[in-house]
């Protein structure tokens, strides 16, 4: 009530003479819009870059295409021919391995260490590695427990005769044989470690025969614990032979009797003394014991290794540097070698020195022996030659000589693989871009193939609808219900595993999800005002799907048809994973770029064998190919969200 009168009250202060008429004597007229009218498209992608991730995941996802194609013609390094010796190169990336990661060194851990490698400060490293190569300050030695009977690294512990199953009885013999002389006084001596179950004997038996004509004899038996021991000859005299030995050769045998079945001895060792000697002439234990055999049937028994002892080592290796360092090729042939030094003659300095390169001839060549090369000379040294071999009236010789590899290869310095190599030796940065091109150009080959079939099948079955449509629906029910593992199998068996199988396999029930899409327009759009216009004005049925009707409903189309290819490019991935997609050695020509026949599948069933020893064999495919689904997709939501935003933040 009193807002009202207040109201009232101020409409009663104000005086007419202040209103005043504006534009009373002039012409009004409709003025130009002064903003430029918008477009569909132009409206679409004002709404697209409003969406920064969207925008970030474009721009990776045209960053990769680019490098796909610009990476495999820029490269330097090898990506087409094999080279075993850089193979299985971990990653190596500058900068970054100034901080200890991905700095081109392999770790290794709890490798058995070769006993003659050990140094003056105790440590020693694996067979097959090379001290200079091991990062400083990362060698550590450890002891372990074994139980081998083929590795000399394995010392120490017990051998253990063991009796199986239900016998009784079982043997086993020394694996050289020895001469016993009667004036060297000879006393076989046993270290017993333990026998678990009383009246468990241990055997004795030496060859009085020659080697065809066996005669064992069982010259002594223990059945306690310890060291143990006997007189050769003194038991020989207890025997009560018919002749007198003074001498004879003989393997050892011994045997585990028990009158129960599963027993044991554990020996620590055998040894033979001579002339009262406190060292033995002969002593096995550890490994050397473990080298005896069972003489006996193998079923009766068995003779295993227990509590060795062995030596291990964990340390970082510089792979690169081994790799890239001087190595020795073997026979390196007369030709090669001159094609060498000529294509590198200022680098090697080969002045004063009178060579024919066009001319391979052996008594020149004689001159090259010896010779030390700069460092900067792919070839170190020349240290032997072939004797030469006449054939066809041509002279054939090889040189024995060191490379520096790094050099060798075109490289000035130790290279920098992004990614690591393969187990060819190929670069595996540059492969993998360059599958990742093969992916793409599949993935545009089969996208193309499914989103025309698919619009044109669509099309139809939406713009006539009725009979035509139920039937075209009914095709297409029974083209997708068909398993792909069964399409698979029969395009393999057909083509085998190749390109032309992969894109039926792909492109077989794959336009099926465009063609739905493209009849959900046509049936939204057909019914609408300006259609059925023109079709009263007289236009096709062409005129109104490809002039009316498909371009109002395009962007929806473009959207489902972009999302697509990533589809493609998995189920591509996938098969060639499984080894029933493009395989090695094919090439093929599209668009006017040649397929190599290794895409993002067929590396990652390369690396899967790889995985625990080289896992940067899966992981950089695998990474790249991740990145890519993701924004592929996230490209895709953001298209479709920008042509049609009431489909934003559906699936």
């Amino acid at each position: 009530m009193i807002d009202k009168e207040q109201d009232t009250k101020v409409q009663q202060d104000i005086n007419q003479s202040e209103f005043e008429f504006v534009q009373r004597d002039e012409k009004i007229f409709d003025k130009k819009f002064e903003t430029k009218p918008v477009g569909y498209f132009k409206d679409a992608m004002t709404r697209f870059a409003k969406n920064r991730a969207n925008v970030v995941a474009t721009i990776i996802l045209f960053a990769l295409i680019t490098s796909s194609i610009l990476v495999p013609i820029l490269t330097t390094k090898n990506f087409t021919s094999q080279e075993p010796a850089v193979a299985a190169l971990p990653p190596r990336v500058p900068i970054v391995e100034h901080f200890g990661f991905v700095d081109g060194t392999r770790s290794y851990s709890d490798r058995t260490v070769d006993l003659e490698t050990i140094d003056e400060d105790g440590l020693g490293i694996p067979a097959g590695f090379d001290r200079e190569f091991v990062v400083e300050d990362s060698l550590t030695n450890t002891t372990s427990v074994c139980t081998s009977r083929t590795s000399e690294s394995c010392v120490g512990g017990q051998n253990i005769i063991g009796l199986r199953g239900q016998d009784t009885e079982t043997s086993v013999m020394s694996d050289e044989t020895f001469d016993f002389v009667r004036d060297d006084q000879p006393v076989i001596e046993f270290d017993i470690e333990n026998i678990l179950i009383d009246g468990t004997l241990l055997n004795v038996e030496l060859n009085l025969g020659d080697e065809d004509d066996e005669d064992w004899r069982q010259f002594a038996s223990f059945d306690e614990e310890g060291v143990v021991s006997f007189d050769v000859f003194e038991a020989l005299d207890e025997l009560d032979l018919d002749e007198d030995i003074d001498e004879f050769s003989s393997p050892i045998q011994f045997e585990i009797v028990a009158e129960i079945p599963r027993v044991n001895i554990a020996l620590n060792s055998v040894s033979i003394y001579e002339n009262g000697e406190e060292e033995p002439f002969y002593s096995a234990s550890g490994f050397d014991l473990a080298q005896y055999q069972l003489s006996a049937p193998a079923s009766t028994g068995n003779f295993r290794r227990a509590n060795g002892e062995q030596i291990v080592s964990s340390f970082d290796y510089d792979v690169y540097s081994e790799a890239m360092g001087v190595r020795d090729p073997g026979a390196y042939s007369a030709r090669d070698t001159y094609q060498l030094l000529e294509e590198n003659q200022d680098l090697c300095s080969l002045d004063g020195i009178d060579i024919d390169f066009d001319n391979v001839d052996y008594d020149d060549a004689q001159q090259l022996i010896g010779m030390e090369f700069e460092d900067s000379c792919p070839i170190n040294n020349i240290y032997d030659v072939s004797s030469p071999i006449e054939r066809d009236g041509e002279t054939y010789f090889n040189f024995r000589l060191e490379l520096n590899y790094a050099q060798y290869m075109g490289y000035d310095d130790i290279p920098y693989f992004l990614f690591g190599t393969t187990r060819s030796g190929h670069d595996l940065f540059a492969l993998t871009w360059l599958a990742l091109r093969t992916s793409l150009l599949v993935g545009l080959l089969v996208g193309t193939i499914n989103i025309t079939i698919g619009i044109i099948y669509g099309s139809i079955s939406g713009y006539y609808g009725g009979k035509v449509d139920i039937g075209m629906e009914r095709f297409t029910e029974v083209i997708s219900r068909i398993p792909w593992l069964l399409t698979l199998a029969l395009a393999t068996a057909w083509l085998g595993a190749s390109l032309w199988s992969l894109v039926i396999v792909l492109t077989l029930s794959g336009w099926v999800s465009v063609s739905s899409t493209t009849r959900t327009q046509f049936y939204r759009y057909k019914g609408r005002e300006y259609v059925l216009a023109s079709r009263t004005l007289g236009a096709k049925d062409s005129r109104l799907i490809f002039r009316h009707i498909l371009p109002n409903g395009i962007g929806t189309i473009i959207t489902a048809s972009i999302l697509m290819i990533p589809q493609v490019i998995f189920a591509e991935s996938t098969i060639s994973f499984l080894g029933f997609g493009i395989g090695h050695g094919q090439t093929f020509n599209i668009f006017g770029f040649e397929l190599s026949g290794v895409s993002i599948g067929v590396l990652l069933a390369d690396g899967r064998s790889e995985l625990v020893y080289n896992p940067h064999l899966t992981i950089a495919p695998a990474i790249i190919v991740s990145i890519l689904m993701i924004t592929f997709n996230m490209f895709g939501n953001a298209l479709r969200d920008a042509f049609n935003p009431t489909l934003r933040g559906s699936e």
